[in-house]
C-alpha cells in the first residue's frame, strides 16, 4: 500500500490553530502524514517550488485562502493562480470572509452562552475586526478566546452556519 501524504497550505497562525485541532484529525484517518504549511509570508517562487516538490512526491495538497476583497470565489482562485502558476484551482478553497468566521460557525447557542459571545445564524460575513470586537473581557487574549472556541467546536453546527466551511468539509471529507 502506498504511503499517502497531504499538505494543507494555510495563510497564518489563526488558520493553523483551527486546522490543527479540527481539520487535521479528519484527514489523519485517510493519510499517513498530514502537514500544515503557512504560505502567506512566503514569496510566490518559494510556494511554486513547494507545490512542485509536493507533486514530485506524488502527494496531495489543498490550499486555503481568505477571499481578501475579491468579488467572488472564482476571482480569488484566479488571482492566486496568476501569482502561483502551478497551483491547481480545484485544490484551492476560499474562506468567506476570513478564517475567524469558521471559528464562530462551530458555536451553538449553548456554547455561545458559556463563552459569553453572540450566537450567529450565519457567520459567512464575519471579518477579523468583527471577531476581535466580540471577544469578551473574561479572556486574557485573542489566542485564549480562540482556544476556548475550539474546545466547544461542533462540526455539524459549523456546516450549518458557514457555507465555505461546509463546502470544504464536504469536498474533502470523501477524499481529494
Amino acid at each position: 500500500m502506498q504511503y499517502k501524504r497531504l499538505f494543507i497550505l494555510i495563510e497564518g497562525d489563526d488558520d493553523e490553530k483551527i486546522f490543527q485541532r479540527i481539520i487535521k484529525p479528519i484527514f489523519e484517518k485517510k493519510y499517513d502524514h498530514v502537514m500544515l504549511w503557512k504560505y502567506a509570508q512566503e514569496k510566490d517562487d518559494k510556494i511554486f517550488k513547494f507545490i512542485k516538490s509536493i507533486e514530485s512526491m506524488d502527494a496531495d495538497y489543498i490550499c486555503v485562502a481568505d477571499i481578501n476583497g475579491s468579488p467572488c470565489v472564482t476571482d480569488r482562485k484566479q488571482r492566486l493562480h496568476k501569482d502561483i502558476k502551478n497551483i491547481e484551482k480545484e485544490k484551492i478553497v476560499v474562506v468567506k470572509k476570513e478564517i475567524e468566521s469558521w471559528y464562530l460557525s462551530g458555536l451553538n447557542e449553548t456554547s455561545s452562552k458559556k463563552l459569553k459571545v453572540k450566537s450567529f445564524v450565519n457567520t459567512e460575513h464575519i471579518t477579523k475586526k468583527q471577531f476581535n470586537d466580540l471577544i469578551p473581557k473574561i479572556f486574557d487574549s485573542r489566542i485564549d478566546f480562540m482556544s476556548e472556541i475550539l474546545k466547544f467546536f461542533c462540526m455539524n453546527t459549523a456546516k450549518m452556519k458557514n457555507e465555505s466551511f461546509k463546502y470544504f468539509i464536504e469536498k474533502f471529507e470523501c477524499g481529494i
